[in-house]
């Protein structure tokens, strides 16, 4: 799975946000505040990876266990989905 083509993730003062241009556009017009971990995950999302992969590179980057990593990574890809952002 990954971010459809067109997804921008920027951090404007301090906040990161999630925009669409292009066929994400048409999926979702809006914009998406996330916070840091958000962002990480949905980074990863930019390239092809599986939810593993995902949980993976955030025990890498922070100090969390694994269950809370896997739950977080399972929101942030469910609201994701939600919002017409994932390519299966």
């Amino acid at each position: 799975m990954k971010l459809k083509s067109g997804v921008i993730i920027n951090e404007i003062n301090g906040e990161y946000v999630a925009v669409t241009a292009g066929e994400a556009g048409k999926a979702f017009n809006g914009m998406i505040r996330m916070n840091e971990t958000a962002a990480f995950i949905a980074k990863t999302l930019c390239n092809e990876t599986d939810e593993d992969g995902i949980v993976k590179k955030l025990l890498d980057e922070y100090e969390v266990n694994a269950e809370t990593a896997r739950n977080s990574v399972r929101i942030i890809i469910a609201k994701l989905d939600s919002a017409g952002l994932i390519e299966k």
